[in-house]
């Protein structure tokens, strides 16, 4: 190798994201990447869901199956008492709520998905997870941006035309390091950012690290949010087809 050849190639290799050497990753590859790490093909967890506004604060707890490779979920509130047994069951592309105070199932539309679940800032398509950001949106990577001190890929997500999703957009920071998710910015039809989530509290949960605490807030309402902090998750476990059946959603 000549010394011109050699210095292109030094340029090069310092010009590309540490940690990747000369193997740079596709936006494809980084959300890849960053939905395997949080999602595993399959996963069942418990959660802790906090709601903060200016004149109250309330806590829920959660248990989620999460079946990606077939994209079905099962969610269910057993905490506190007065929201206990309220479950969310996704199927075929389906959302149902089970109501136990009205002894009754919902079946939710997908116009309502883009509405807020159990008054949090999360919506019900972020709870059943029916939207995937792999296969219904096409990814750009736009460039590289420090988030909170972490030098971060900066990707586009733009929905395809055949896809039934609630977002116009959503741009995803992922850590050049890991391409773990440290934040997502979620945008309507007209380009205007609506929710903010932050991902913090990088720990060890089953069998990788993984951030443990997500925070999503409503642009423009400073004085509240909502924070879902996983207490327990298992990656890649078998879960039972009944699981995800319209007996468990409506069971006594």
């Amino acid at each position: 190798m000549n010394l011109r050849k050699a210095a292109v190639v030094c340029m090069t290799a310092l010009l590309l994201p540490a940690g990747e050497g000369l193997m740079a990753l596709t936006a494809r590859e980084i959300i890849d990447r960053a939905e395997n790490a949080v999602r595993g093909n399959s996963a069942m967890g418990t959660y802790a869901i906090t709601i903060k506004t200016r004149r109250w604060t309330r806590t829920m707890e959660l248990k989620s199956w999460d079946h990606r490779s077939t994209k079905r979920s099962f969610s269910e509130i057993t905490a506190p008492k007065k929201d206990a047994g309220n479950r969310f069951l996704l199927v075929n592309k389906t959302m149902h709520q089970y109501v136990p105070k009205l002894q009754q199932e919902i079946k939710i539309s997908p116009s309502m998905m883009m509405q807020s679940w159990m008054g949090s800032d999360f919506t019900n398509d972020d709870i059943v997870k029916e939207s995937s950001i792999l296969d219904d949106y096409t990814q750009r990577l736009i460039g590289n941006k420090s988030i909170d001190g972490t030098e971060c890929y900066e990707v586009e997500l733009i929905p395809k035309k055949d896809a039934d999703v609630v977002w116009g957009k959503i741009i995803y920071y992922a850590r050049i390091t890991d391409c773990l998710p440290v934040r997502q910015e979620f945008y309507n039809e007209h380009n205007v950012m609506k929710k903010v989530m932050a991902l913090s509290g990088f720990k060890t949960m089953h069998d990788r690290v993984i951030p443990t605490i997500m925070k999503m807030q409503t642009v423009g309402k400073d004085d509240r949010y909502t924070v879902m902090e996983i207490k327990e998750i298992r990656f890649n476990v078998a879960i039972p087809d009944y699981i995800f059946s319209l007996q468990n959603l409506k069971r006594k």
